[in-house]
């Protein structure tokens, strides 16, 4: 672990500040370059149906639904604690898509943000972060759902205190050492299979959007620009019940309160009828740390396009 999981858990003035006007703007969905996706594979879930207490169905031991207890645990709600220093049986997890899927749903692209720049190529996106260990799987496909193979795959999201690193925008940080850091920013290529697997912890939140994470799929060789020819830009979420638990009783967590936005009312996907083609499929491994999946299919020729639905943010949070 770095010195960086002995910094200040109390929310800087600053970042309240930030966080009001990220939800001002709204950041509701911007024209990225030709993109569009579908998603296929399990489902996620809303407020009434969380989805998150099934493993993820390969029949080995090494995972269980997150609501049963496990012996290893590092906390009285099963989750391992310590950041992606926890990770360390990552080869006995279960393969989240051996079932496979024969139809594919279409999802739609979302805002790029004005909190992402360039990421190095790394799979561990921690910097040695704190928080509660996620091993975060991506499958990617085509529509006829054949995997891509050397696509890269681009991931960045807040640390634990909903922070972001980074020379960005100074309404995403303004502390030095945090502007001056890229922790939570990577990118990986994906195998012969469409996969790949990062490393990280599970975001923190900021008002106006329920935790999430964003991601941008390339080919070719990787550009970090904005403004980057992308074949998909997007955002993943997770499933409303489980993010309230972690903020209720999770060790660094539970410091920050309830966030304020959910699904529902999430100004990038709170318009969608149905939120669960961009929610991870969740897991607990029986060292307790988080297995989060999804598959992404994009279209391999020129498509129609269509954007997520969003629905307005909400208000400060409660700190």
């Amino acid at each position: 672990m770095t010195e960086h999981a002995d910094r200040p858990e109390t929310p800087r003035t600053e970042t309240l500040s930030r966080r009001e006007a990220l939800r001002a703007l709204g950041w509701t969905v911007a024209s990225v370059p030709l993109v569009s996706t579908l998603a296929c594979g399990g489902s996620g879930g809303s407020d009434d149906d969380a989805g998150f207490g099934t493993d993820s169905g390969s029949g080995s031991d090494a995972s269980e639904g997150v609501d049963a207890s496990s012996d290893d645990a590092s906390t009285p709600t099963g989750w391992a604690t310590g950041g992606t220093a926890s990770i360390v049986d990552a080869d006995a997890y279960p393969d989240p898509f051996v079932a496979g899927s024969s139809a594919c749903a279409l999802t739609c692209q979302a805002t790029i943000g004005p909190c992402h720049t360039t990421s190095p190529e790394r799979a561990d996106v921690s910097d040695g972060w704190d928080g509660l260990p996620v091993r975060l799987a991506l499958k990617v496909v085509d529509e006829s759902c054949t995997p891509i193979e050397n696509a890269i795959v681009e991931i960045w999201h807040t640390n634990y205190r909903g922070i972001y690193s980074g020379r960005i925008s100074t309404m995403c940080n303004s502390d030095e050492e945090d502007r001056a850091a890229a922790y939570f920013r990577g990118y990986v290529r994906t195998d012969a299979e469409g996969r790949v697997d990062f490393d990280t912890v599970f975001p923190g939140w900021y008002s106006g959007r329920c935790v999430h994470i964003h991601f941008r799929i390339q080919m070719g060789s990787y550009d970090g620009a904005d403004s980057a020819s992308s074949t998909l830009v997007s955002q993943l979420f997770f499933p409303d019940e489980l993010v309230r638990s972690i903020f209720a009783g999770e060790p660094l967590y539970d410091g920050y309160g309830t966030p304020d936005t959910f699904l529902g009312d999430d100004n990038v996907v709170g318009g969608e009828e149905d939120p669960s083609p961009y929610v991870c499929d969740v897991a607990r491994m029986s060292d307790g740390v988080m297995l989060a999946s999804k598959t992404i299919v994009i279209l391999s020729s020129s498509g129609s396009l269509c954007t997520m639905s969003g629905a307005g943010g909400g208000g400060m949070p409660p700190r």
